[in-house]
């Protein structure tokens, strides 16, 4: 036996018989991951007034100045409706304030309410809904271009034209949480999707 191996392997885990855990590993779209040099980056804001949908964490939001006069709690938020209008994506984290129930158990934010979030630019890590179509990227280098799908809420092919400003880190297709809105007030977890581990550049 030399000096740089052993008779036995270290890394071997196993999973006691009957129970369920197949891995450790999983990703909830909308959640950022911790980190000291970043948990400051941590925004918040108010979902404006005209916003007709709730807001839910791994949204694409842009953040407007408030007007002179209005509410003081931070910047007015409201869903980016193309490239032109991304400020940044909204998470959960440190969000109490958002609404849940056994109908709709994603926590949820309604107008008037605190959106949590991090900028565009902030080198934030965060979780991600990422269409299906993507999962082929595995292996690919991690500044491979790609897009926003601002109906669907999440990473798609590149369209040419606008390139969302992140880097994947990994793609994950089982343990995931990802959300699922019925187009009127119920949002569900959808525990079939697939999410990607990206930073904000």
């Amino acid at each position: 036996m030399s000096a740089n191996s052993i008779a036995f392997n270290p890394f071997a885990t196993t999973v006691a018989a009957g129970q369920f855990l197949t891995t450790a590993t999983g990703l909830v779209a909308g959640t950022f991951f911790d980190s000291p040099a970043h948990r400051y980056d941590l925004a918040g804001g108010v979902l404006a007034a005209s916003e007709t949908l709730p807001m839910w964490g791994g949204v694409g939001i842009g953040e407007y100045i408030p007007t002179a006069g209005s509410d003081p709690l931070g910047s007015q938020i409201k869903r980016a409706a193309d490239q032109a209008h991304l400020t940044g994506f909204s998470v959960f984290n440190q969000n109490g304030a958002a609404l849940s129930s056994p109908q709709s158990p994603v926590p949820q934010t309604l107008s008037g309410g605190q959106v949590n979030f991090f900028r565009l630019g902030s080198g934030a890590k965060l979780c991600l809904a990422i269409d299906p179509a993507l999962v082929s990227d595995d292996g690919s280098l991690i500044t491979t271009q790609v897009s926003w799908d601002y109906t669907a809420q999440r990473i798609v092919a590149y369209d040419s034209v606008a390139a969302l400003p992140i880097k994947i880190l990994s793609i994950q297709t089982a343990q995931v949480m990802t959300v699922a809105f019925d187009g009127v007030n119920a949002a569900t977890w959808t525990r079939s999707g697939n999410a990607a581990a990206i930073v904000i550049i």
